[in-house]
């Protein structure tokens, strides 16, 4: 299939094409027009990441650097669009609307449910919302609820429009450009809902981002917590059997100086913990500059090697700039070259001056903001309160022991309370290191920093979003034109018919084509008009020209008898001989067509026309003894003078044309034809289904096979196409019918 035969598709479906495109476009355009006007508002959130708080990287290469910057804001836009991420928002939306309905408020709520989607009765709204008022979202750790739940917090989120699929068709979450921000909008219907969604939005992912971030830490506080009770349990219950023991042996209790030495006891242990978690908090601090410092110096090295770099090749560039400029001018500016070179230095100099501005003008967070002599003077400091810390840890930790043996020498030597009094000794050393890693591990979790913060809250909007209607109508237009070429070009390639001369080539490897014959109207059909020298109508003149091409192709050829065959019935072999005869009788020929095709003989209305040899082809026959073949004429001649071509049907007896007629008397029959005729145009039954065409071919000058143009070449058409070469200069060529005007060039 050729690119011509292809757009000359597209041409003569041009208005289809255009008519679908343009109903795209109108109805694309109406349909947007229709839906309501959308309402953006953005928050804008600090990820942190670009400023080391959300990554930690020891890599110095910028490369694996940028690469692990990439591959945090992916995690993190993947993890802001999580359904779990939604869910903490269609909660809040939920808990709004529903609590407005049932009167908990001034405000009115920001959607209606949609009735179309409201397929919950009353009470499971109502059970809804006595469970989302038990939510309490700021110290939510793991939104994991019942599927029950789920189930019925979708069922009516969705015909709020606040479930998951609802959400995201309105929310857009990127990165601003390279920058350490991300863009959080919200674009809905109405403009204080897109400012309370977008809002709500931020403050939950932000909540719910930093409890997962301090989960494990807080789940450490709490097993120490709850270790630490244990613990001092333990202590207690031993202090109590210590004092049972003494009451029920008699031994003098502990009096007022030794609950005096008991209380100061108390105190101490409670500045000896103030103690540890100073010094605690002080080392780390300490851990923390000290590591700064050393990603500084790390990091300042490679900038200040990035700037010498940059300002030895900013450098080099000036140099190249006057020299350039320097010759350049020697040229009197007239050398092109030197010009143009000129131009692409200055802007490599504006590059990389731009370049180095925006390398030195990096933003950078409180602690990069200090110099070197205050970080260290600031980690000096917290070095000094953590070996002071130490130390009174170490003097309160003596007094301790002092005053617990002083307490302990008050008693009365036992060995029962002896040992419990050594019990407890080590129960109180088990709870005052578990006691110490809680105090740890509070200061971690209170110390711990969300790494995300919201830098722009969302504003209300004031103007719809731009509906872009032409555009998207534009662009609907060339989508629906494009899928109707495809579809076109989809259907002629799938089109197996040889619509075509090159088709028909391309279809019968080759075979000879002597020309086509157009489609023509059928109303007012008359050969006698057309092919008059008076007639000049524009309806036939390809038809008319068509034929006196192949009629030059036939005179040329120089038979005498023309026998016309077709692979398959209906392929208008018929229309083909009729037309041809009155091209040659019309180049003043005597033409007669005699119709051999005896399995479908010319009808007598066909056949019975008035001819000026009536007598002469009855006596023919006669002689012949054909009658019984061929019809013999009975119209009169007073009518003669307008027919042209004579037709001369058979008597339709279901033989083949060997068993009806003798070799010899055929042939002779056909020359004494000849005497009165210049040709002699024979049809045949089609070559795939009768013998008739090879039977009748030795009596033909010349065959001329006819092919329809909407005829399909099939498997059990090769073998007719084999035959018909087989005949080699006997056959004359191919007509093809039915052509297309448009494709028969």
């Amino acid at each position: 299939m050729d690119l011509t035969y292809l757009l000359n598709i597209l041409l003569r479906r041009k208005w289809l094409i255009l008519g679908v495109m343009a109903a795209a476009a109108i109805g694309t355009f109406f349909f947007i027009g229709q839906k309501p006007a959308r309402f953006k508002s953005s928050v804008v959130m600090a990820t942190g990441i670009v400023n080391y708080k959300g990554i930690k990287s020891d890599n110095s290469d910028a490369f694996v650097q940028q690469y692990q910057v990439d591959n945090a804001f992916s995690n993190l836009l993947e993890f802001a669009q999580s359904r779990t991420a939604i869910k903490l928002v269609t909660i809040e939306m939920l808990q709004h609307d529903l609590a407005v309905e049932a009167g908990n408020g001034t405000e009115k709520p920001f959607r209606q449910p949609n009735l179309g989607l409201a397929n919950f009765s009353e009470e499971e709204k109502k059970s809804l919302f006595a469970q989302l008022q038990k939510i309490h979202l700021d110290s939510l750790e793991d939104p994991s609820f019942s599927p029950q739940f789920d189930f019925l917090l979708d069922k009516i989120a969705r015909a709020y429009g606040y479930d998951n699929d609802a959400i995201l068709r309105g929310l857009s979450v990127k990165r601003k450009a390279q920058t350490d921000y991300l863009d959080v909008s919200v674009t809905t219907e109405i403009p204080a809902l897109s400012q309370h969604l977008a809002n709500s939005y931020a403050n939950r992912f932000l909540t719910y981002y930093y409890n997962l971030l301090v989960r494990d830490k807080r789940q450490n506080v709490e097993s120490y917590t709850k270790l630490a009770a244990e613990k001092k349990a333990v202590v207690d219950s031993i202090a109590d059997l210590k004092f049972e023991y003494l009451k029920q042996k008699g031994l003098p209790v502990m009096g007022k100086q030794s609950e005096e030495l008991v209380s100061q006891i108390a105190k101490l242990e409670f500045e000896r913990q103030r103690a540890a978690a100073k010094k605690m908090s002080a080392a780390e601090s300490v851990s923390r500059i000290k590591k700064y410092e050393g990603d500084r110096e790390s990091r300042d090295a490679r900038e200040i090697q990035s700037r010498l770099l940059e300002k030895n090749n900013t450098a080099e560039q000036m140099e190249r700039v006057r020299d350039l400029t320097r010759r350049n001018a020697e040229a009197g500016g007239k050398n092109e070259e030197l010009a143009e070179e000129l131009a692409t230095a200055k802007s490599e100099l504006d590059e990389a001056m731009r370049s180095s501005a925006r390398s030195q003008g990096r933003p950078r967070n409180e602690e990069g903001k200090k110099t070197k002599e205050d970080l260290y003077k600031d980690r000096v400091d917290n070095d000094l309160d953590r070996i002071e810390a130490e130390e009174s840890y170490r003097h309160t930790s003596s007094e301790l022991y002092t005053l617990k043996n002083k307490l302990s020498s008050m008693v009365v030597s036992d060995e029962v309370f002896s040992k419990l009094q050594a019990e407890q000794d080590n129960a109180q050393l088990e709870f005052d290191k578990i006691n110490d890693e809680y105090i740890k591990a509070k200061l971690t979790l209170e110390n711990a920093e969300n790494p995300l913060s919201i830098v722009q809250n969302g504003q209300l909007p004031e103007w719809p979003e731009p509906d872009r209607r032409t555009l998207i109508s534009i662009f609907a237009a060339i989508v629906v034109g494009s899928l109707t070429v495809i579809v076109l070009f989809g259907l002629a390639y799938l089109d197996n018919t040889i619509q075509s001369p090159d088709l028909f080539k391309k279809y019968t490897n080759g075979l000879p084509l002597l020309g086509t014959i157009p489609v023509v109207p059928v109303k007012g059909f008359d050969l006698e008009r057309i092919f008059s020298a008076n007639n000049q109508e524009g309806t036939y003149a390809a038809f008319r020209e068509s034929l006196r091409k192949i009629r030059g192709q036939i005179i040329a050829s120089g038979g005498g008898n023309i026998l016309l065959v077709s692979p398959k019935t209906k392929e208008g072999k018929t229309f083909a001989m009729l037309s041809l005869a009155h091209s040659l009788a019309f180049n003043n020929k005597r033409v007669l067509m005699l119709d051999t095709n005896f399995k479908a003989p010319l009808p007598e209305t066909f056949t019975d026309q008035p001819s000026a040899n009536k007598d002469i082809l009855n006596k023919v026959i006669q002689a012949h003894g054909l009658a019984d073949v061929f019809q013999l004429k009975t119209q009169t001649s007073e009518q003669s003078e307008v027919q042209r071509v004579d037709i001369l049907g058979n008597t339709g007896l279901p033989k083949s044309p060997a068993e009806l007629l003798e070799p010899e008397q055929f042939r002779a029959f056909l020359a004494e034809l000849h005497q009165h005729y210049d040709y002699v145009l024979m049809e045949s039954a089609a070559l795939n289904q009768y013998s008739d065409a090879q039977e009748l071919v030795p009596f033909a000058d010349k065959v001329l096979a006819v092919f329809n143009a909407n005829s399909i070449l099939k498997n059990a058409d090769k073998e007719s196409l084999q035959f018909l070469r087989a005949l080699n200069s006997k056959f004359a060529g191919a007509v093809l019918t039915e052509v297309d005007e448009r494709n028969a060039a």
